[in-house]
């Protein structure tokens, strides 16, 4: 069983979901990008449900995260205030553009 190992991974629909792409993001505002799994179906999943870009959706944003990415203990704070600024962003577009904005 060669194909086992670091090539498993990278064979696209591994383990019977669909591909996940890496999006990086300056999370912090400090100009470090940080690479995660499956953000952008986070956020889509989180739109199409309604969930406004609030402060009590922090942990849930860190816990969707950190199902796919390892996020430190010690950075869970810092990662859920960037992660709600990045939800935020992403739902600002969405409306721009289901709306037919013009930016």
């Amino acid at each position: 069983m060669s194909e086992r190992g670091p090539n498993l991974w990278r064979q696209p629909q591994c383990c019977g979901g669909q591909r996940e792409e890496i999006v990086q993001v300056d999370l912090f505002g400090d100009g470090h990008i940080v690479g995660l799994v499956a953000l952008d179906q986070i956020f889509e999943q989180l739109y199409a449900m309604d969930r406004a870009p609030e402060e009590s959706l922090k942990d849930e944003l860190v816990k969707m995260v950190a199902a796919k990415n390892y996020i430190a203990p010690k950075a869970e704070h810092q990662y859920a205030a960037g992660l709600l600024r990045e939800y935020a962003k992403f739902c600002t577009q969405k409306k721009t553009q289901n709306s037919g904005g013009h930016g």
